[in-house]
């Protein structure tokens, strides 16, 4: 080996044995579970004139994405057990997560790089799951937490509605829970119910941090943008 790179293959060398072991350590202990755990609020759902489902994404071709799911089974539950007659379905997706990141970090308005609107893919199964038309409606362009809340708080205004049932994920409620209390909505937090102590094995675990380490970043950004 030439010694000119030595020092090359020895940083190399440390930080291969630093990844290594930090995976490991992500993998095989709780502690993105923690992390996660510190981002959930316990559902206190109670009656109220609205339920908001906030959308977690879609594909492309019209599919909807793990988190959007599970939120849309949730507020229809919430829904068909009564505590709200009017749901509201809101999120577009920006596919490219640098467009993403670019909108919401200049906090753009424009809703033209929506490529796809898990908002209305929700309100169409809805319906076609026996939701009346009038009981159900869609906010297709709002394309992050801030954007969702302010349209469903301007949508509750024009519509006389006073309260919100808000339906999101375990991880994402506390800075949606943030948001809606920050704008002055009257909304009790209903999120799906909590599963992160369960992702247990090492791919999961992985997965799980990335989600934590992104929400607890966003919730930094929102504190520096003032919305929470």
């Amino acid at each position: 080996m030439a010694k000119g790179f030595e020092p090359v293959f020895k940083i190399l060398k440390g930080f291969c044995v630093g990844f290594t072991v930090t995976a490991l350590f992500i993998m095989y202990t709780p502690v993105a579970n923690l992390l996660a755990k510190r981002l959930t609020i316990e559902p206190e759902p109670r009656k109220a004139d609205l339920i908001a489902v906030l959308g977690g994404g879609a594909y492309i071709n019209g599919v909807l994405g793990g988190a959007s799911n599970e939120r849309l089974v949730h507020g229809l539950l919430l829904y068909k057990q009564g505590f709200a007659n009017r749901i509201i379905f809101s999120g577009g997706t920006i596919a490219s997560r640098s467009k993403k990141l670019m909108h919401t970090l200049f906090r753009s308005n424009d809703s033209s790089g929506v490529d796809i609107s898990e908002a209305d893919i929700m309100d169409d199964i809805a319906r076609k799951l026996g939701v009346p038309e009038n009981q159900s409606v869609s906010d297709p362009l709002s394309t992050n937490t801030y954007e969702n809340l302010t349209d469903i708080r301007e949508y509750m205004q024009r519509n006389g509605l006073k309260t919100c049932i808000l339906v999101t994920s375990p991880t994402h409620i506390y800075r949606a829970y943030s948001v809606a209390k920050k704008l002055g909505m009257d909304c009790s937090p209903a999120p799906v119910k909590d599963y992160t102590s369960l992702r247990t094995s090492g791919l999961e675990r992985l997965s799980l941090l990335r989600e934590a380490l992104r929400e607890y970043a966003a919730l930094a950004l929102y504190r520096a943008y003032g919305y929470i």
